[in-house]
Order: structure tokens, then sequence, then C-alpha cells
């Protein structure tokens, strides 16, 4: 339910190839193995500490590259990124004998892109919740290998089969997690690494949700119930239009951690694109009273609230979000969008005005301002805006269709008619697209084509109180010309 921001996206594809290095580390895990230990179980441990050792050495390689040194990251902020970019293959096992004991060994490799890893650093700086993913995911990981380690020296001291059974398949499951927990940070970054902000809905590139829901599913076959998984899988069903899907994963985490904020906040947003404003809303309220600092849940709780109709509750909501994250552009956009709709232009204007201070190529905060701008008068200005906005999106049909609406307030109707006819082969069921050309071919005399309009509007617009008075107008013209 929140805004993308397009400048992220934009900003990582800049980087220069020229400056692209690849660097290729290799690493050697190994296994001790003691009368207790099977050798399937040997490989699988000696394979985790080789990839232990390779992901250490390209932190330590990633740390070095000049463009990562610019972000001053924390130890704990570099391990946790570098467990997410850095994919580990397993080259060659071999086992031999050091006196009694046999020694397994993995070699194992991975690959780093010097260009590819700072873009990737970038994102990651710049998405919060993505960066509580990664870390959470590291501290789970640190939390398993020391359990892993408390379970080999249980072992080690284990008597009976039956007791050593248990703590190796304990010991088992503790590697299983192991590979989970990589293989969902790997996921996390293939969807920042696509997309920029918070992970939100829309923003995820073609290439980047295939790779993820990749990783996901892997990680859903080794652990099917691991909520983590599972709540991700449901942003991704969200953002393909699979709503229901989106629903069914978030509900299956509530079962599995009942008190996952961000899961109550996933299925908040799925049941409001399912039209369910009030499942929704009580959905954000829970995620708020276990997180009552969640800055993106008080906005999707406003956006809700607005489409109830309670623009002094949503207000309140993009305040206290605005309190917890004063340079979030895209709730100062809601906020303004919120203030035009109460009649305050003014509070408006400031905040379409402070959302492109923060994120000057911010599309739809431009063409807000420009609706805003025209409702007082400042045709050039409005004008400006609405440029701007289709500038920076050509295919956007909202911003054609108020271009067209300032141009036809200008008296150039053949411009405003172009705009319109552009917003309806972009959007062939826009209403307000449908509106205005009826009344620029009224206006010229086109009294068939200015009707077809006016009865394409009458067929597509809403029957909403907002709508009311214009839906009577265009009947009313629609008589006028019959």
């Amino acid at each position: 339910m929140r805004l993308p921001a397009l400048i992220f996206t934009l900003t990582i594809a800049l980087a220069s190839a020229a400056q692209a290095e690849i660097r290729t580390l290799t690493a050697t895990g190994e296994y001790r193995m003691g009368d207790n230990d099977t050798k399937t179980d040997a490989k699988r441990l000696a394979l985790q500490d080789g990839k232990r050792l390779a992901l250490e050495k390209a932190g330590t390689y990633i740390e070095s590259i000049t463009e990562v040194k610019n972000f001053q990251l924390s130890r704990d902020e570099l391990r946790a990124y570098t467990a997410g970019m850095v994919e580990v293959l397993e080259q060659q096992t071999r086992s031999t004998m050091e006196g009694e004991t046999t020694v397994v060994r993995v070699d194992v490799t991975c690959k780093i892109d010097t260009a590819v890893v700072a873009r990737q650093i970038e994102a990651l700086r710049k998405n919060e919740t993505a960066k509580a993913d990664l870390l959470h995911a590291q501290h789970e990981a640190d939390r398993l290998r020391q359990e892993n380690e408390t379970l080999r020296q249980q072992l080690a001291s284990a008597k009976s089969k039956p007791e050593i059974e248990a703590i190796a398949e304990k010991r088992r499951a503790v590697l299983t997690e192991l590979d989970v927990e990589s293989l969902l940070a790997q996921a996390w970054v293939a969807l920042v690494g696509s997309k920029q902000g918070p992970l939100v809905l829309g923003s995820s590139s073609a290439a980047g949700r295939t790779r993820a829901r990749g990783l996901i599913e892997q990680a859903l076959a080794l652990d099917p119930s691991n909520p983590d998984a599972h709540r991700h899988m449901g942003g991704l069903l969200h953002e393909e239009g699979n709503v229901e899907g989106a629903i069914a994963e978030y509900r299956t985490t509530l079962r599995l951690t009942p008190d996952d904020a961000d899961a109550h906040n996933g299925l908040g947003n799925a049941l409001q694109a399912q039209g369910d404003l009030a499942g929704a809303i009580a959905e954000y309220r829970t995620a708020l009273r276990l997180q009552p600092d969640a800055a993106d849940a008080h906005n999707d709780l406003g956006l809700a609230l607005q489409a109830q109709g309670d623009l002094a509750g949503a207000i309140a909501e993009y305040r206290t979000a605005l309190r917890l994250k004063p340079d979030y552009a895209a709730i100062h956009n809601n906020l303004g969008n919120a203030l035009q709709a109460q009649g305050d232009l003014a509070g408006a204007i400031a905040e379409y005005r402070t959302a492109l201070r923060l994120k000057p190529p911010f599309t739809a905060a431009h063409n807000n301002l420009g609706i805003v701008l025209q409702a007082q008068g400042d045709l050039d200005g409005a004008i400006a805006e609405y440029r701007t906005a289709l500038r920076l999106k050509p295919d956007n049909a909202n911003a054609h269709t108020n271009l067209g609406t300032a141009l036809q307030a200008q008296g150039d109707l053949d411009g405003a008619i172009a705009k319109y006819r552009t917003a309806l082969r972009l959007t062939p069921n826009h209403a307000n697209a449908h509106y205005g050309l009826g009344l620029a071919l009224k206006t010229q005399g086109q009294r068939r084509e200015a009707a077809r309009a006016f009865r394409d509007y009458l067929r597509l617009a809403p029957d909403t109180p907002a709508n009311r008075p214009w839906i009577e107008k265009a009947r009313q013209l629609l008589r006028e010309l019959e």
C-alpha cells in the first residue's frame, strides 16, 4: 500500500560498469569426526564451516572496497549484508585419516562483483525493513552455530544409542535451519537489489521476484513451518496480484507466530486490496499494538482510514508516521492528499513540496502538486508539474489527463484533446479522461464524439458520493447533445 520511490532504482542503474572487478575467493571447511558422527553429517558440518570461512573472507574483502568504506558499516551490518549478497558454492569434498580421526574437508568458492556489491549495499542501507531482516537472520545464524557446537559436545559424550540418535537428529534440524536462514537472506537481497525504499508492493522487478520466489520455495521445502518464509511468500504473491494466496500465507505466518507485527501489517495490506477496510484496519491496529513505532503501519492505517472517509484519523496517523520518520517522502505525499481532501490546500502544497525536496523525481508528488496548484488557479505552475511528472513517467495516464484539464482551462483544446487521447490509449477505462475529452469535444462542436465520450464516462465512473455530482453533470451534458 506504500508508494514506491523511483529515484532509488535509478541511482542503482547509474553505477559504472567500467569500475567492476570480479574476485573469486576460496575456503576449505573441515570437520573431525567423533565416534558418534556419521559421514553424511560430517560432510554437512564441514560444508557449513567452509561457508562460514568463505563469508568471513568475503566480508573482509568487501570491507576494503572504496565505495563500501564510505558507507561506514558496523561489523554486524557488514556480516549480515555479506551473508545475503554472497552465494557460496561447494566444489569438492574429500576425507582423510589423521591418526585415528577421520577428517572431512569441503572446498568452497564465492565470487564478488565489486560494482554489484556496492550497489546492493547502498540499496540495503536505505531499506530499513531488509536491513532488520538481514540482521535478524545473521543473529539467528549465530545462535544456531552456537547451538550446533553445544550439540557437538553433547553428542561426543553421549553413551546410549537412543540418546545419540536424538542429539544427532536435533543437530540435523539445526543445520537445516542454517540453510534456511541463508536462503532467506539471499531472497531479501534479490528483492531489494531490484527495487528501492521499503519492501513495498509493486516495486520489485520481475527478475528479482523470480529469484526470490525460487529461494523462498527452497526454504519452505526444507522447513515448511518457517514463518519468515511464509511471510515473504505472502508479499511476493501480493505483488503478483494473487491477493487470496497472499492472505493465506500471512494467516499461516500468524498461526505459527501470532505476534509477528510485519505479518499483521502485510495481511492488512492484502485485506485492503480486497476491499475489506474494516479487516485491514483491525490488522494494522494489531501490528501497532505489537510494534507502536512502526512508521509503515501508521502510514498504511492512515491510507485505510482515508479510504473509509476518516480524514482526521488518517491525518493523525500520517503525522505520527512522520514523527517517527520525518524524511519519508511517500508519507508526506499521503498527508498532502489527505489535507487536500480536507480542503487545506496550503497545507497540502507544503507537504508535496517537502516530499519533492526529499525526493525530487517523485512522479506522484509532482502530479498531486499540480492538482492543487490548478485548484488555486495557478495553471502555469500546474502545467509545469504535470509535465515534470510525465518526463519522469511518460505512461502515467493520470498525469496526461490532468495536463489535459489544465490545457483546456487555458483554452488549448487541441492540446487537451491530445492528452486525453493519450491517457485513454494507456488506460482505456480511465473515466476522468473520457469526461474531459467529452467537454473538449463539445466545446469544439464535435457533438457525436462528445456524446460517445460522456457515455463511456457514465459506464465507467464508480457511483460514489464524490462522483455523483459529476455523473449528474455528464447526464445533463449528454441530454443536451442528444
